[in-house]
């Protein structure tokens, strides 16, 4: 279990280091497109679609950084109204769901990519799946994390900590 903590704490840790540097980039070239547009004159036409492409990148990257923080409100605010032997149950199966969810997510998604993968964007001319792909890439991060807070709930129910 110490393996998958140090192993999920690092791929967050370059998810993290991405999505900055994502913004880093989207501020960049939206800075970039203000300059040519207002003090030169002119028009940058690849940038208004690259900042849309990074934005939906670090929006879906940036939820499962939420899922890793638990810093989700959705679900932490009812299981944390319940009594605390329940808590970890709970837990585990609004986690399990989520896991469900998010396989489906990306069965669903594997075929958005076949379908979009063949178009190119207007401004960049680049595949489609570029923008796309952030679905599953963030599925699949959020299945590794909630697979951890899963093991790390049943471990604390091995411990004897949360018993029915």
């Amino acid at each position: 279990m110490r393996k998958f903590k140090v192993i999920v704490d690092r791929i967050n840790e370059c998810v993290e280091y991405i999505t900055i540097s994502l913004i880093l980039v989207m501020v960049i070239v939206v800075f970039l497109q203000v300059v040519y547009r207002f003090i030169i004159v002119s028009s940058l036409a690849w940038s208004e679609e690259m900042a849309r492409y990074l934005l939906i990148w670090i929006t879906f990257l940036g939820a499962s950084i939420g899922v890793k923080r638990k810093s989700h409100i959705g679900v932490e605010v009812v299981v944390n109204l319940l009594p605390e032997k329940v808590q970890t149950v709970v837990s585990i199966i609004a986690n399990a769901l989520t896991m469900a969810l998010f396989i489906a997510v990306i069965t669903w998604g594997k075929k958005l990519l076949m379908i979009v993968g063949i178009q190119k964007s207007p401004a960049m001319q680049i595949s489609m799946a570029i923008p796309y792909a952030a679905i599953i890439v963030s599925a699949v991060l959020i299945i590794i994390y909630v697979l951890y807070n899963i093991l790390l709930d049943i471990s604390k129910i091995g411990r004897g900590k949360e018993l029915l």
